[in-house]
């Protein structure tokens, strides 16, 4: 990968996991301004990926890598910000979870 689609693929990842936080300030898209840079935010972030796919980045590997990487920052973002409670297995079964799409990503 170049150091463009590197740029890209984080400022997807970012742009979705900056998204994915502010779900809860947009009280189930109620409220205006949280809904707008939500929404704003999965737009850039899916935009990215859009690029990357027509730049040739394989979607065997875009997807699987976002597949690992968000809801393992997601859980961090939701113990850290909204203060939600986790436990050990709920992370093993994540963890192992990201290992199964690694290794069928590695296959296909």
């Amino acid at each position: 990968m170049s150091v463009t689609n590197i740029a890209t693929f984080a400022i997807a990842v970012l742009t979705q996991l900056a998204a994915i936080a502010l779900l809860p300030r947009t009280n189930g898209f109620t409220q205006l301004v949280p809904t707008l840079l939500c929404s704003a935010l999965f737009v850039i972030g899916i935009g990215a990926l859009a690029r990357l796919a027509h730049a040739g980045v394989e979607l065997g590997i875009l997807i699987p890598m976002m597949s690992a990487v968000i809801p393992l920052v997601t859980i961090v973002i939701g113990v850290v910000v909204y203060g939600e409670s986790t436990s050990p297995v709920k992370l093993a079964l994540l963890g192992l979870s990201c290992v199964l799409v690694g290794i069928a990503a590695s296959r296909a």
